[in-house]
């Protein structure tokens, strides 16, 4: 099925209430793509940035599904949810995994009672003296797919899953599970119920992701180009932020001279060279040079101390937005998923 109504305009939907949507909201902001919603009860909002872009507020397992179907053309959820529903064959395209917020894990965990159960291989011996005894382990979850390919692939295949039935913590108390495979962010809850998770019992490490109808973008060009745009705009958000801009005044009016000292130390010459100019006092002459180059984050004490070394006397830091490189790799990598490459 492919998206219904107004066909020029581009469906877009997004995670409604709660701390997924604020997530999400500031994110897109700052990657440039601020949603306008005027209304914080309204189902539907505009992106001005792309006119031609109609926003739709979701539960992120809805955002899923309306993706699949071709009812919405992108969309913002969770890489779990993905992972879990995910068939082959269907039109769902992961244009984006880790947008770099909403991170949590899918992990298994025992009651912390039982004391010789810590990891996957105490987990297999418990299993099987459970089928000796006549009983199988219970295992309550809402990702029954993910938690049956990840203990097969453990070597554990006695086992039963269970359909979640409200707070899924409290399962193993309740009595209709032995224990639990779900969702955590901290582990706080799991160790409020008395739970811990297995050492090497971590299935899949989640975030917020970007994903995509197949056919839509294989089918309408306006969808394609907008992926690519929405892609570029993040990958630039998200390559700025491991930067810094510094500026540094230096007592030096030879620019060649300078440019050979800063060669000297990689650590300061910038992504391609420093960006040189000249300082002029009142009388019209070049009293020095302002060198400005673009400084890895978490180099940047390093980069101060080299500045320092050649001569520096003002120093001015600030935070790059965007660094946007010839091309997209996640736009090309998604050309060549599609065949269009």
């Amino acid at each position: 099925m492919t998206a219904t109504g107004d066909e020029s305009m581009l469906r877009v939907a997004l995670p409604s209430k709660g701390q997924l949507e604020k997530s999400t909201m500031d994110f897109l902001a700052r990657c440039g793509m601020r949603v306008s919603k005027t209304n914080p009860r309204q189902y539907m909002a505009r992106m001005p940035v792309f006119p031609s872009v109609e926003i739709l507020f979701q539960r992120p397992t809805d955002i899923f599904a309306k993706v699949r179907d071709g009812d919405v053309s992108i969309g913002v959820t969770g890489y779990d949810i993905v992972a879990e529903g995910r068939t082959d064959g269907d039109d769902i395209v992961v244009l984006y995994q880790s947008l770099g917020y909403g991170g949590c894990d899918l992990v298994l965990a025992v009651p912390d009672g039982w004391l010789d159960v810590n990891c996957t291989a105490d987990l297999a011996d418990l299993a099987l003296s459970m089928r000796e005894e006549g009983r199988r382990l219970r295992i309550a979850t809402k990702y029954a797919n993910l938690v049956r390919d990840f203990l097969y692939r453990k070597g554990i295949t006695q086992f039963s899953l269970v359909e979640a039935q409200g707070a899924m913590e409290a399962a193993p108390r309740i009595g209709y599970a032995d224990m639990i495979a779900d969702i955590t962010a901290t582990g706080t809850t799991l160790r409020e119920n008395r739970l811990k998770q297995l050492d090497d019992g971590t299935i899949l490490h989640s975030e917020s992701c970007l994903i995509g109808n197949r056919a839509d973008l294989t089918r309408r060009d306006d969808v394609l180009h907008l992926a690519g745009q929405m892609l570029e705009l993040i990958e630039a958000y998200k390559r700025g932020q491991k930067y810094q801009s510094v500026r540094a005044n230096i007592n030096c009016a030879e620019p060649a001279q300078l440019t050979v000292e800063i060669a000297q130390h990689p650590i300061i010459s910038g992504l391609r060279g420093p960006a040189i100019a000249p300082i002029y006092d009142a009388n019209g002459d070049c009293a020095a040079l302002t060198v400005t180059v673009i400084v890895r984050e978490d180099q940047m004490r390093d980069a101060l101390e080299k500045f320092r070394q050649i001569g520096s006397t003002d120093i001015i830091v600030s935070p790059v937005t965007y660094i946007f490189r010839e091309t997209s790799n996640a736009y090309e990598a998604l050309l060549e998923t599609l065949g269009k490459k």
